[in-house]
Parts: C-alpha cells; sequence; structure tokens
C-alpha cells in the first residue's frame, strides 16, 4: 500500500470512529482513544522510520545478485576528519557517497570539491541539519533542501541528485518537493549505529555480519555541530568496516551505479584512479570563487 493510500485509509478510519462514537458511552470513549493513540503512533512511526516508505519511498538496498555494496558518510564535510577519509578512501580505491550538509558544504567548500574530485557522489543532507521543518510550512521545508542543492551546485557545476533526509525523517509533502528539486531519496538497510555502539571493532563486526548483497551502509564523518564521535574514531570505523566487508567478499561500487541511476561524474569503476588532476582542478575552481561566493570578498 502506498503512502498516500496508507493516510488516507487512516484518516478515514479515524473520522469515521470518531463519527460513531461522539455520542457513545465511557467504555466507547476509552476505545476512541485508544484507537486515535495507536493511529497517532502510526504517524509518528512512519515519520521516522525509513523502511516503512509510509510518506516518502526511500531507496534502501539495490536487489542485485552480486556482492556489491555502497559506502555512505552523513554530516560532513568536517576539516578534522573528511581529509584522512578521503586519503583512506583513496588508498582502498573506494568509490563512496557523501551526503553534505549546506552550511558545513558554505564553509569548507574545497573539502566538497576534493571529495567530487576524487570520483566520490556528493548528495543533499539537508541546509543546517535540524528539524525544525518537519514541522514547518512546505515552502520552508522547500527552502531547506534548496539552499543545501544552490550551495553544492555552486561548489561542483551541478546540483545534486541524491537527498537523504537528517536520520532519515520523513513527513507529507516531502515527496512532492524532492521532485520539484528533481532528488532521489536514499536511506539504507545496514548503519553504523556510532552513537549506541561506540566501539570501532564491534560496528565493523556488526555491519559485516548484517550486510548483504545490494546493502546501502551509512556511517559518519561527523553528528553535525557535536563531537560525539571524535575523528580518530569515525576514521577507526571506516577503516574496520572496509577491511571486514572486503573478507567478507563484498565489492565496494558508488551508490548511484549500485542504484542504477545515470552517471553524473566520472567514478573509479570505470576509469582509472586519477583523483589529483580532477583535485587540483576543482580546488583552483573553488579556490577562485568561493571567497567571492561565501564572503563577499574580491
Amino acid at each position: 500500500m502506498s503512502r498516500l493510500a496508507w493516510s488516507t485509509v487512516g484518516a478515514a478510519l479515524a473520522l469515521s470512529l470518531i463519527l460513531a462514537l461522539a455520542d457513545a458511552g465511557p467504555g466507547k470513549i476509552r476505545l476512541l482513544l485508544i484507537v486515535s493513540g495507536i493511529y497517532v503512533a502510526l504517524l509518528i512511526a512512519g515519520s521516522l522510520s525509513p523502511s516503512l516508505d509510509f510518506y516518502l519511498f526511500s531507496a534502501r538496498r539495490s536487489p542485485v545478485d552480486q556482492p556489491w555494496i555502497a559506502l555512505t558518510f552523513d554530516d560532513g564535510p568536517d576539516p578534522a576528519i573528511t581529509p584522512a577519509l578521503l586519503d583512506l578512501l583513496r588508498r582502498e580505491h573506494i568509490p563512496a557517497a557523501f551526503f553534505c550538509v549546506g552550511a558545513a558544504a558554505r564553509q569548507y567548500p574545497a573539502l566538497v570539491a576534493q571529495a567530487a574530485a576524487d570520483g566520490h557522489l556528493i548528495g543533499n543532507h539537508s541546509d543546517r541539519h535540524g528539524y525544525g521543518w518537519t514541522i514547518a510550512a512546505s515552502s520552508q521545508i522547500f527552502a531547506e533542501f534548496a539552499a543545501a542543492n544552490q550551495t553544492l551546485a555552486h561548489i561542483l557545476g551541478d546540483a545534486p541528485r541524491f537527498v537523504r533526509t537528517p536520520a532519515g525523517v520523513s513527513r507529507p509533502d516531502l515527496a512532492e518537493i524532492f521532485a520539484q528539486l528533481q532528488l532521489t531519496n536514499v536511506a539504507w538497510d545496514v548503519r553504523g549505529l556510532e552513537l549506541l555502539y561506540r566501539d570501532p571493532a564491534r560496528i565493523a563486526a556488526r555491519i559485516a555480519r548484517t550486510a548483504r548483497n545490494g546493502s546501502i551502509i551509512l556511517l559518519h564523518e561527523t553528528y553535525y555541530g557535536t563531537r560525539i564521535i571524535e575523528p580518530q574514531q569515525a576514521l577507526a570505523i571506516a577503516q574496520r568496516t572496509i577491511a571486514q566487508l572486503r573478507a567478507r567478499g563484498f565489492r565496494f561500487v558508488r551508490l548511484d551505479q549500485l542504484l542504477k541511476q545515470p552517471d553524473y561524474a566520472m567514478t573509479p569503476m570505470n576509469a582509472d584512479w586519477l583523483p589529483e588532476p580532477g583535485a587540483a582542478m576543482l580546488k583552483a575552481r573553488v579556490n577562485e570563487s568561493a571567497t567571492t561566493r561565501y564572503t563577499g570578498r574580491t
């Protein structure tokens, strides 16, 4: 059943119960309250659980019959961890996807440019990584994700094609807004849960144990605006995860390739691993334009 059908059926059921029990006694009123509570809980669960596809379809895993997986990172860029993470991925010849926060990208545009030059996919992870948009007007939701799109387009020359909401949260109207912005929503089917497990070895073992062909793996560069996980911890998690997934025979492919989407940039899967020329080109472009775009200086 689609998210629209779920919402329509739920609203119709709630309205029917209200009308039927409007003049009921205490017992039926309690029943109405229970049913209403269940309905509200369902709406909340639908907002917080990408796997339900309640309001918004999420690409969570590709149905491939090959041992291919995609590695994705949220909440960057951050100068304390992003350069080291890019170095690791370059050494390991792994193409990843970075879902960037617009505000962080404006602050560190060269890091976004470097990630793209290294062959990684850049995605939209909202502009401020807040949650106020979940209860805001549709125009404010549009502005939140459009601002991040504009920032990334300024840095890279093209707007991103993929989006991931903070924590995978969804709400009504989001599907239509992403369609207007030409964004494909991406969630995950395996995540690090770094705040819960903390220990890099335990996190990597859990990811390797639960990954399947076509899995989309979610890790964090940082938790935006915090130091909840330290840079060395984030790097150790990535290193151990890569090693354990490779030990299980998995091959890393870029997210858009895993989902069979059109390519938006040269990737290590279809070209030689040549990050430095592209990096130099994009860095020169960012150095030339970043100050005028983000600080107003010439």
